[in-house]
């Protein structure tokens, strides 16, 4: 009797197996778990550090170069790392140099911004796409009022309380590049070595391994590397998120697909023996 049932049982359709993964991942992706991350990467604790030490009132520039491709990986990083800024009280800077990001950009800070009370002008402005990217670093070495005047909606940025005192590189405190491009590495070489401004990053996961040079020597002040980086970024500033959800689904699947090797693979072991 007990032969035939688990007979039965090891001939389930496997359209019941694909609907119980379906909800496996649909789970956390709609309200994060946040499962203990015990382990956090010290090249993501870096760029916690380098945020957390900073005084109110310091000015952040973020590169944000990424489209939609790659929004699942660094859209939650990014988020991430304005929410840092923000509950810090710095005053942030956005730039970019991928056209598909200018979409995003206006998403997140739309949402982000509300969360802490945040003004555009006051406590952030959004700059406007440039696409010769090496032109605007050389520029904003001396001067970056002589390439942006306006911000994204043409308002002059001059005026804007967020932009007081800051008129190159040495008027800013940290400056993040969130990419799926080599926008980091001119960061790195054209900015941060040249000019002696800390320059921390954020990458897809397949980029992450080639950066560990610069983490090395120190050129780069920290790296968050793909979604599990997001994910451990959120855990470190305490607020979970697309990236705590992604990586949420990606580990209660895998313990799903090991607990079903298992099983069936102990019915096969009792069926051949009864």
């Amino acid at each position: 009797m007990l032969k035939e049932q688990l007979q039965k049982f090891s001939r389930i359709d496997r359209r019941w197996i694909f609907l119980l993964l379906a909800i496996t991942l649909l789970v956390p992706i709609i309200k994060p778990i946040g499962l203990p991350n015990k382990t956090i990467a010290e090249a993501t604790s870096r760029v916690y550090g380098n945020i957390e030490k900073l005084p109110a009132g310091s000015f952040v520039l973020f590169s944000l170069d990424y489209d939609p491709s790659t929004r699942p990986e660094l859209h939650p990083m990014a988020t991430a790392l304005v929410r840092h800024a923000f509950s810090r009280n710095l005053r942030v800077g956005v730039v970019t140099y991928i056209a598909g990001s200018t979409g995003l950009i206006e998403e997140l800070f739309a949402r982000v911004s509300k969360e802490y009370n945040k003004s555009d002008g006051k406590d952030y402005v959004i700059l406007p796409y440039m696409p010769n990217i090496l032109a605007v670093m050389t520029q904003m070495s001396s001067d970056l009022y002589g390439i942006y005047t306006k911000d994204r909606n043409g308002i002059d940025v001059r005026g804007m309380p967020v932009m007081k005192g800051v008129k190159n590189y040495k008027d800013m405190s940290l400056i993040v590049c969130v990419t799926g491009t080599a926008i980091l590495d001119y960061w790195v070489a054209f900015v941060g070595d040249k000019y002696s401004v800390p320059v921390a990053g954020g990458v897809t996961a397949i980029s992450q391994p080639g950066y560990g040079p610069y983490l090395q020597t120190n050129q780069l002040k920290g790296l968050i590397g793909g979604m599990k980086g997001a994910a451990e970024y959120e855990s470190l500033i305490k607020q979970p998120g697309k990236g705590t959800s992604g990586i949420d689904a990606l580990n209660l699947a895998h313990l799903l697909v090991l607990a079903l090797i298992l099983t069936s693979n102990i019915i096969l072991l009792i069926i051949k023996y009864l």
